[in-house]
């Protein structure tokens, strides 16, 4: 038996996310032959996991990983596993794909499998558990006397269709889960990789700035399963740009005829385009606008202008679509005065689309991205090991950044994210906060936070009153 496990990394526990790559390369080991269990955990589940795998003895444990908290705590599971037993652990997804040298080099990693894992984690399957050479197989990293070795890298799969999802590795009502009016939602990627090369991304390294995607026939099969057997409701995309090809996705679309929350550019986005995306249900739509600066938008090669996104964002809002907008600050060689306008271009957004989301990060320097050497240069030092980088998370108001102070923008992307709430004394507290730049002492928003967090877990008659007065101030569901 060969255990895959994910650790997950979303912030929201009330959104059970599929994690679609241990559940691709668990379809492929089974499609192979393989006897695979796939486990999918939050970071409070450990011990217990940990306790299970030993109990099971898997011939390896494969652990998907991204960069951030997730390394964090996919360190600390492999960690106690290794104390506890001689399980062999593979590393696989975003972070050891970007660092394999640096995850070999820890005691707790015996393999990374770098890039795409599908045909990788088949053929280390096959030889390594008849005991055969493993220096044949591409992508793959592991220890010949202690040392890291890194074999060639494998190509890009070529064929998508090849490797299609086996639902039946998975319980799939724990990944349906409620958003916005949709009560069941599920994660699905039609696609990989982005043909942009912007400077911060991982992709430009990992997906080598292409993109590929299943057929339209695999896509609508897969859908329409869902559909009819666990009666879906609603769909989140998560590819990394769905309107790559702009007949393809709405032909998508139309055949699905389900709301959907999908990823778009926002030079993408025109007149025509926007009406056929509301006539097409679409409840939501992730932009990565970045910055209010358009030399910053220059250095990250966003190609567009802080001009155009907004005659986007005016396109969308006179539609009545809804959007949030992805930004960061804390780039290198940002000036206070680009800073200022980052979120000056937040508070114009909001202002223009009163109910626009908004996501505000700290720069993450991915190695492997074009931006990264430069970050070196300007006063990034990487982390020495590979745990301390479940430290480094965009998202975390205790992420040291040599650019920016990040719990200031932990500080100002909750006071944007009460705008969008209905309570208006709240509305007006947060929007005096922001227009005076006065982001010091955030008692409010540490009491908002905390009863956001008691409304989401407290049990019994407590926590549905709790939730109803948290509902009552934001006036959406949980």
């Amino acid at each position: 038996m060969i255990t895959l496990l994910h650790i997950n990394y979303s912030q929201d526990h009330s959104e059970k996310i599929l994690p679609l790559g241990i559940l691709s390369v668990g379809s492929a080991l089974k499609k192979n032959g393989f006897a695979v269990n796939l486990i999918n955990i939050n970071e409070k589940e450990i011990n217990r996991t940990v306790e299970e795998i030993i109990k099971t003895n898997p011939d390896f444990l494969g652990i998907s990983v991204m960069t951030g908290t997730q390394t964090k705590h996919s360190a600390e599971l492999s960690k106690k596993i290794k104390q506890k037993s001689n399980i062999p652990i593979l590393w696989g997804g975003i972070h050891p794909s970007l660092l394999p040298k640096q995850c070999l080099e820890e005691s707790y990693i015996d393999f990374v499998a770098v890039g795409e894992g599908e045909e990788t984690i088949v053929e280390f399957a096959g030889k390594f558990l008849k005991g055969e050479e493993l220096g044949s197989i591409l992508g793959l990293g592991y220890k010949k006397e202690g040392q890291p070795v890194l074999n060639p890298q494998r190509p890009l799969i070529a064929d998508l269709n090849k490797w299609r999802l086996d639902f039946s590795l998975l319980d799939l009502e724990k990944f349906i889960f409620p958003l916005d009016k949709y009560k069941r939602v599920i994660a699905y990627k039609t696609s990989r990789g982005c043909p942009f090369q912007c400077a911060f991304c991982y992709n430009y390294e990992f997906n080598k700035a292409r993109w590929r995607a299943w057929s339209e026939e695999a896509v609508l099969e897969d859908i329409n399963f869902l559909k009819e057997k666990y009666k879906i409701d609603a769909v989140k995309f998560y590819d990394d740009n769905f309107f790559v090809d702009r007949k393809r996705a709405l032909s998508l679309l139309k055949k699905i005829n389900l709301p959907s929350h999908l990823e778009i550019r926002i030079d993408f986005i025109d007149e025509a385009l926007v009406k056929e995306l509301k006539d097409l249900k679409i409840f939501d739509m992730l932009i990565g606008i970045e910055s209010g600066s358009n030399r910053l938008l220059q250095l990250i090669d966003k190609r567009f202008t802080v001009e155009r996104l907004l005659e986007g964002v005016r396109v969308i809002a006179d539609n009545n679509l809804h959007a949030s907008y992805s930004l960061m600050v804390g780039l290198p060689t940002e000036s206070r005065k680009e800073f200022k306008q980052t979120i000056d271009l937040m508070y114009k957004i909001y202002k223009i689309h009163p109910k626009a989301g908004f996501t505000l990060g700290a720069y993450l320097p991915y190695p492997g991205s074009r931006l990264y050497e430069f970050g070196l240069k300007q006063g990034f030092k990487p982390p020495a090991t590979t745990e301390k980088w479940g430290e480094i998370d965009r998202f975390r108001k205790n992420f040291s950044s040599p650019w920016v102070n990040v719990r200031k923008v932990w500080t100002i992307r909750e006071c944007f994210k009460i705008l969008s709430w209905d309570f208006k004394p709240l509305k007006k507290w947060f929007e005096f906060r922001i227009k005076k730049n006065f982001y010091f002492l955030p008692w409010d928003i540490y009491l908002v936070e905390r009863l956001a967090g008691v409304a989401i877990e407290e049990k019994g008659i407590l926590g549905k009153l709790l939730r109803r007065g948290y509902n009552f101030l934001r006036f959406r569901k949980i």
